[in-house]
């Protein structure tokens, strides 16, 4: 099924593609491009195990992982957050898909309280990142990393606000 109802701890609302007509048959739940396209994270390892990802994939934990709400065992939003971080990101760093090349992103969708100004952490893991804990002083946005997908896949004209953002491209030692 095409993943557009909540399902257990699953939030399509974390899932931008689910949004998009032509990736859903106009949100249908048995269309088969968007059931292709939007696989369930129980087959992450698999794919990544027999190099059969996409270029690109869009990984989101689910409402126990998201570090918004707290879920047994460990009542923990954090620590789950961290947990599904500490299992996800070495399996995706052992696939033959991150080492030719690859790159994770790691953001978050929001702060926590203040003005909507305030800054959201960012982490980049790639072999081709500035080494180290560098911490660049450009302001980015969430279009800056729209433009920044766009640029790497070559997919023009740039998408809303993509076309005035800054890329990402201040992270990086080799960029496209």
């Amino acid at each position: 099924m095409c993943p557009l109802t909540p399902v257990g701890h699953y939030a399509p609302k974390h899932n931008p593609f689910v949004f998009f007509d032509d990736s859903t048959g106009n949100r249908t739940a048995s269309d088969p491009y968007c059931i292709a396209h939007n696989r369930p994270m129980t087959e992450l390892n698999t794919d990544l195990t027999a190099n059969t990802v996409a270029r690109y994939n869009f990984l989101t934990p689910n409402l126990c992982n998201d570090m918004h709400d707290s879920c047994s065992p460990t009542n923990d939003n954090i620590r789950q957050g961290d947990n599904w971080l500490a299992s996800t990101v070495p399996l995706i760093m052992a696939s033959t898909a991150y080492q030719n090349g690859g790159a994770i992103f790691i953001t978050w969708d929001e702060s926590e309280g203040g003005p909507p100004d305030v800054p959201i952490g960012m982490i980049v893991v790639s072999a081709a990142a500035k080494a180290g804990s560098y911490a660049g002083m450009v302001n980015y946005t969430h279009s800056s990393m729209l433009r920044t997908t766009q640029e790497i896949f070559g997919v023009t004209p740039f998408l809303g606000d993509a076309a005035q953002a800054t890329d990402l491209s201040d992270l990086f030692t080799v960029f496209p």
